[in-house]
């Protein structure tokens, strides 16, 4: 950390220090004026009991003939209970000093409906009697908001305080007596700390206004309504509330005091939802708090109607719920990396504290004093301060998102060429030499037509994570960003490529041989939806250029990317993968293949001189509903895109080779079968070692197969192409080069290839008839194919015509529907032996 970031957070310590020794004396004087009272700071002496009365008809005289029925306990003993009854107290004050004494007793349950005091005196006459009460007429505000009574005992005279206490809500009543120095201290107390919530909550409410209004967000007008309900509660169980609301409301907003509990259990739970965003996610938490919310509605226009003292259970039974649901889903989103949120979920400990406070004094369960009284009022203004903390944390959160959303892709969540281009900068001036690497997946653009949006991306993070395993064991590649977490050395420039930078000094040669080493480290397969995908990778890479930018530098990274291009014929369309397919019908294809579902027909292929079958070609089919309309050329393209190709070509191989085995038990021991071959199938370990085996395996000689390349493969790693036919020419199976016409090859490829045999595609054939310049074309291709020694298969014959034609052309072989249309081998079988 640097010196004066740490200098500064030192300075922030020590003012923390200073507010929180500030907070506690001022709460240390706060709490102290229920430690006063008469009994503990003066010569008067207190004797208490009480009855209750179920049935509400107990007389003042009646109360005070019948002694044996008086429980001689201290107050704090009553039974308080939410039912409908009435509560008679006697204190028996006892002034044993020389001096009369002025005394005052604090009734402090504002929301009691009839509270009436009679004083007796030592000669048992009636003295005074006092009226008080939310539903009483004619009172003070004062009186109201601090129920209370002052009276005198004579000096060495003793005096009785009978209170009745008739209330349908919260029945407890804590009763303190005060000396006239100690009562104020108490309204000082009382006034200060109400004065300090009723500010606070106002401002905050105004704060949370303006920002609604500047950010359009709604979660901050449930805040306010919170804030109000707050308010409005506080009010009415403190007294304060008779200064905020005219008389008349306040006694109303007293009478419903359970519609004012649900109000603000509404407002929690829905600002938890809102400021937590579970309105964003549509979860089942979500709905929860939906279900809760409406019960929580219903039941606040429901206490309208039910008397207090049941709907006050009822409330206190929701509040139950109220917490599991918040918790639950503020411990989701913790769980879940909601960081932003920390100073709203600390908020919650002494929101869920000073809540449970409260119903747990006013029920009896937690002794009163004037701390526990308060609870809740403190931890509502400690809630509204941490509040105020997390609006700020995420305001710097959505700042942070926008910095993050500038340098990291959304898809991948890796970094992007933003990053790479800091790093750029950054090496530039500090004229560092440094190369960029970049790696591709091969064909990746084409698998966007079966995989989707997020299968692509997780494909592509499951790629980097492993190049980053393979990259941090070597130091050269420098990290992109400081990230204490992962430090990520890669960014994601989009289409399957990623690059990182290397900053170690050294020749082209040993840089290839790292890259070549990093990309032999990188996944072969990767299994999506029960497909096994087969990736391969190319690799590219040039040094910095301080002369011409980041641009020139980023593209003269794609220039050296060692993929070749893939090449068409300008006269046809170039292959794409159409629309319907997926990485489902990959996955079936892939299926049917292991289940041995597919099979393979035959097209025979004639003598265009002598009438005789010479052989046929094996096609792919996939006879299985609903597959077998299929575009079989679209199947081999996504067999290719998938890495499926050397699979699928292993097993047509066998089959036809299977095949082969069933025309010589039939007699035809000369047939031959062709079998296409593709660029792909080059990386198809000791392939001819495999074919050898196929070959013994069903017993058949290498003269019966032959295999047919197209023009583009030969274009794709030219010298391993040249090898290969020179391997099967030596081991006795002819190589046919198919679709002539349809690529860029030259005539060197008849001298470098030790080709059998030339297959001019059909797209020639079909209208050869009509069509003067194919007719050139194709005349001069057989004429060049006779004059190298290699005989010429015509592809497309359709009908007689045609074949005439060709055959006065000199073409050897002819093979199109004019003979057959492809078919399965037993039917082939069949016509083999009408021919």
């Amino acid at each position: 950390m640097e010196q004066q970031p740490f200098k500064y957070h030192i300075i922030a310590l020590f003012i923390l220090s200073i507010l929180v020794f500030i907070i506690y004396t001022f709460a240390n004087h706060l709490a102290t004026p229920t430690r006063y009272t008469i009994n503990k700071t003066a010569a008067v002496y207190l004797e208490q009991s009480y009855r209750i009365d179920p049935s509400k008809s107990l007389t003042l005289a009646k109360f005070l003939n019948d002694p044996d029925a008086r429980i001689s306990e201290p107050f704090d003993t009553i039974a308080w209970g939410l039912k409908s009854q009435d509560y008679w107290l006697l204190m028996k004050l006892e002034n044993k000093s020389a001096e009369s004494k002025q005394l005052f007793a604090h009734f402090d349950n504002p929301m009691i409906d009839y509270l009436t005091v009679y004083q007796i005196d030592n000669q048992g006459q009636l003295v005074n009697t006092f009226n008080l009460g939310d539903r009483q007429e004619q009172l003070s505000l004062f009186e109201y908001s601090v129920p209370h009574i002052s009276f005198a005992i004579a000096a060495q005279s003793h005096s009785l305080l009978i209170i009745k206490i008739d209330t349908t809500g919260i029945s407890k009543t804590p009763i303190n007596l005060y000396g006239e120095a100690e009562f104020k201290d108490l309204l000082r107390a009382q006034t200060a700390i109400w004065g300090i919530f009723v500010g606070v909550l106002i401002m905050a409410a105004l704060y949370n206004l303006v920002l609604y209004f500047g950010i359009r967000d709604r979660v901050y007008l449930i805040y306010i309504g919170y804030i109000l309900s707050a308010l409005i509660l506080m009010g009415s169980v403190l007294g304060f509330g008779f200064y905020l609301w005219p008389v008349a409301l306040q006694q109303l907003f007293n009478h419903y005091i359970v519609v004012s509990n649900y109000a603000i259990a509404f407002f929690t739970l829905a600002f938890c939802a809102m400021f937590l965003r579970y309105h964003k996610d549509k979860c089942w938490r979500y709905k929860l708090s939906l279900a809760l919310l409406s019960l929580m509605f219903c039941l606040g226009i429901a206490s309208f109607f039910i008397v207090e003292y049941i709907s006050s259970q009822i409330f206190f039974v929701v509040l139950v719920f109220l917490y599991i649901v918040c918790i639950t889903l503020i411990y989701n989103k913790l769980r879940s990396g909601f960081r932003w949120a920390k100073f709203y979920v600390i908020s919650w400990i002494p929101l869920i504290i000073g809540a449970a406070i409260q119903p747990l004094e006013l029920t009896g369960i937690i002794e009163y004093s004037f701390a526990t009284r308060h609870a809740f009022l403190v931890a509502i203004l400690c809630e509204v301060t941490l509040m105020a903390m997390a609006l700020a944390d995420r305001v710097r959160y959505q700042r942070e998102k926008a910095l993050y959303h500038a340098t990291h892709t959304e898809q991948t969540k890796l970094l992007n060429s933003a990053m790479l281009k800091h790093a750029y900068t950054t090496l530039q001036l500090n004229q560092r030499p440094a190369n960029l690497c970049l790696i591709r997946i091969i064909h990746f653009h084409s698998l966007s037509h079966i995989l989707n949006q997020t299968q692509s991306a997780e494909l592509i993070v499951n790629v980097a994570q492993a190049l980053e395993l393979q990259l941090s064991k070597e130091r050269e590649f420098i990290h992109l960003e400081n990230d204490l977490d992962t430090c990520p050395r890669i960014a994601d420039l989009g289409n399957g490529v990623l690059a990182f930078v290397s900053v170690k000094t050294q020749s082209t040669h040993t840089l290839h041989a790292n890259l070549s080493k990093v990309m032999k480290g990188l996944p072969k397969h990767y299994p999506v939806q029960g497909f096994d995908l087969q990736l391969s990778y190319s690799i590219g890479y040039c040094a910095l250029d301080n002369e011409n930018g980041f641009d020139s530098w980023l593209q003269n990274g794609y220039l050296s990317l060692a993929e070749a291009p893939h090449i068409t014929s300008p006269t046809s369309p170039p292959k794409t993968m159409p629309t319907m397919m997926n990485i489902s019908l990959a996955t079936a294809f892939q299926n049917a293949l292991k289940a041995d579902q597919l099979t393979i027909y035959h097209q025979p292929q004639i003598n265009l001189h002598s009438g005789k079958t010479i052989g046929s070609e094996a096609l792919l089919r996939w006879p299985n509903a609903p597959y077998e309309q299929l575009n079989i050329e679209s199947l081999i393209l996504l067999a290719e895109r998938t890495g499926l190709i050397n699979e699928l070509t292993l097993w047509v191989l066998d089959k036809a080779c299977q095949d082969i085995a069933k025309f010589n038990y039939a007699g035809y021991t000369e047939h031959k079968v062709s079998v296409n071959l593709s660029a792909k199938n080059l990386m198809i370990h000791n392939l001819i070692e495999k074919i050898e085996n196929t070959l013994l395996k069903h017993n058949v000689p290498a003269k019966q197969l032959k295999f047919e390349l197209t023009e583009s493969a030969l274009i794709v790693n030219q010298q391993q192409m040249i090898n290969l036919v020179e391997q099967l020419t030596r081991l006795g199976i002819e190589v046919i080069l198919d679709d002539f016409g349809t690529g860029y090859s030259s005539l060197n490829c008849f001298v470098s290839y030790n080709f059998s045999t030339l297959k001019i595609d059909k797209s020639f054939i079909i209208d050869l008839p009509t069509h003067s310049a194919n007719k050139v074309i194709v005349k001069a291709a057989i004429e060049m194919a006779h004059s190298l020694g290699l005989k010429v298969t015509a592809e497309g014959v359709e009908d007689a015509t045609t074949q005439q034609l060709l055959r006065t052309m000199g073409a050897d072989y002819g093979q199109g529907y004019y003979y057959s249309k492809a078919i399965a081998v037993d039917d082939y079988l069949l016509w083999l032996a009408d021919k």
